[in-house]
């Protein structure tokens, strides 16, 4: 048991957040965020009271502005991110 063993753990790699990495943490979160309202949405059901994708398009529709706005950031995010 010594450092020669495996000599390549001592030495730690730099961790590198590229454009790729980011969209694919944006996507993974997407993706958790869909899976969790559809898995509240199926319980909400069973238990017969509304589902919170309710209040969200309520919110929506309440404020067009603030929902118009927060797409044309995120599509600002990606479009920079995924332009070559």
């Amino acid at each position: 048991m010594g450092a020669g063993a495996r000599p390549h753990i001592a030495e730690r790699e730099e961790v590198n957040f590229g454009p790729e990495t980011i969209v694919s943490l944006i996507a993974t979160l997407m993706a958790l965020v869909t899976f969790l309202l559809m898995l509240e949405e199926s319980i909400a059901l069973t238990a017969g009271r509304d589902p919170i994708t309710n209040d969200v398009r309520s919110a929506v529709r309440r404020f067009p502005r603030v929902t118009y706005a927060m797409a044309v950031v995120i599509g600002m995010i990606l479009g920079h991110l995924l332009w070559p």
